[in-house]
């Protein structure tokens, strides 16, 4: 069983889930992805990945919503992707989507880039918005070396960009005890201008 995709199997395991939809006969659909799979479809990172997250999803011409639940029909696809592919089961899951239900950084879906694999179209997330989801991603690990913290520093944040991410991440968790790990790694970061900020 492969346990980490490069970018070239997560395109085919993608396009694959593509033609898997049209042959069930479900409209086309499109799909939110962050992490890893969107850092590496963008460029930003040069490593595998061991799944596709999912924020949110939608068909054509409709908002996105979250992806917490997912069609059986979406379901029973990636189930037969992971069996033709030797994937694990849960290779592409929702299970960041908090974050999207809590909401996204300002001017977020602006900044979406879109790839299409058939009747599947993924849109990818931006810098930015990366910038946010790994400050917050890390500081929810706890302090320390981690793989949210080495996507963090790849995408080489100004002091700027991290302030206003550490300003949305104390958002989505309001607690004393988040935002003092958040000081934490930010100083660990070297950023001991914008922990003082906050």
């Amino acid at each position: 069983m492969i346990s980490r995709l490069s970018l070239t199997q997560l395109e085919d395991a993608l396009t694959l889930l593509g033609e898997r939809l049209r042959l069930a006969g479900v409209a086309p659909q499109e799909i939110l992805v962050c992490s890893g799979t969107s850092l590496i479809a963008r460029g930003f990172v040069s490593r595998a990945t061991k799944d596709v997250d999912i924020l949110a999803r939608r068909t054509p011409g409709t908002d996105f919503v979250s992806a917490r639940i997912l069609p059986p029909e979406f379901l029973e696809a990636a189930h037969r992707v992971a069996v033709d592919l030797g994937l694990p089961e849960n290779w592409i899951n929702s299970g960041p989507v908090d974050l999207f239900e809590m909401g996204m950084p300002e001017g977020f879906f602006e900044r979406l880039e879109s790839k299409n694999y058939g009747h599947l179209t993924a849109w990818y997330v931006g810098r930015i918005d990366q910038i946010h989801f790994k400050l917050y991603a890390a500081v929810d690990r706890g302090p320390g070396p981690s793989r949210h913290l080495n996507d963090l520093l790849a995408l080489q944040p100004t002091a700027a960009e991290l302030f206003a991410a550490a300003r949305w991440a104390m958002t989505h968790d309001v607690s004393p005890g988040f935002r003092d790990l958040l000081k934490v790694v930010l100083k660990d970061m070297n950023h001991d201008t914008v922990a003082t900020q906050l």
